[in-house]
């Protein structure tokens, strides 16, 4: 199987236990602002239909999501993150290690470009709700963790038939999309 492929397989087997420790960390309110916008985020992407690579697209439609948790990570890393309980900390820093393996595995181009995309994400609204509302508003927060446990209810294990093909496919939607 192609490194990169079966590096984001493994990502994506633990999207529950990093989208637990985002929430954590939304939920941080000693956290730096930018951080928990960062985190938010992230888990607005999760429920996005107009995502990097559509869900529905065999074998990768998962694995968007799992590198934008990563790199939301290691972009809300480069602020206070405050007290997040242990192993939400532990996954927290799990995260945003694994995220300076993308230029590695996507190339440096396609990562940086990544990077600058999900730096956007905190201004970016989804099903009417944008991180900062997430932040500030219960009911938004409310409405999003429902959406992101139902998404996640929909999850199936990442399946590759023949990871190189998977590899090009998904260089080329992340190429395509990341202009």
């Amino acid at each position: 199987m192609s490194k990169a492929i079966d590096t984001f397989k493994s990502w994506a087997e633990t999207i529950h236990q990093d989208v637990d420790a985002l929430k954590k960390l939304v939920e941080a309110e000693d956290a730096h602002q930018e951080a928990r916008r960062y985190a938010a985020a992230a888990l607005n992407y999760v429920v996005t239909r107009m995502d990097l690579v559509p869900d529905w697209n065999e074998g990768i439609g998962a694995l968007d999501d799992a590198m934008v948790l990563r790199v939301c990570t290691q972009l809300a890393q480069q602020h206070p993150t405050g007290s997040v309980s242990g192993e939400a900390e532990y996954t927290l820093s799990k995260l945003g290690n694994e995220a300076e393996k993308l230029g590695e595995l996507l190339g440096r181009d396609i990562a940086g470009k990544l990077k600058t995309y999900c730096s956007k994400l905190t201004s970016t609204t989804v099903r009417g709700r944008t991180p900062q509302q997430i932040i500030d508003e219960e009911g938004a927060r409310t409405a999003l963790y429902g959406d992101v446990d139902e998404e996640l209810k929909k999850s199936v294990p990442v399946v590759v038939k023949d990871p190189a093909d998977a590899e090009i496919r998904l260089k080329a939607y992340l190429a395509h999309k990341l202009q």
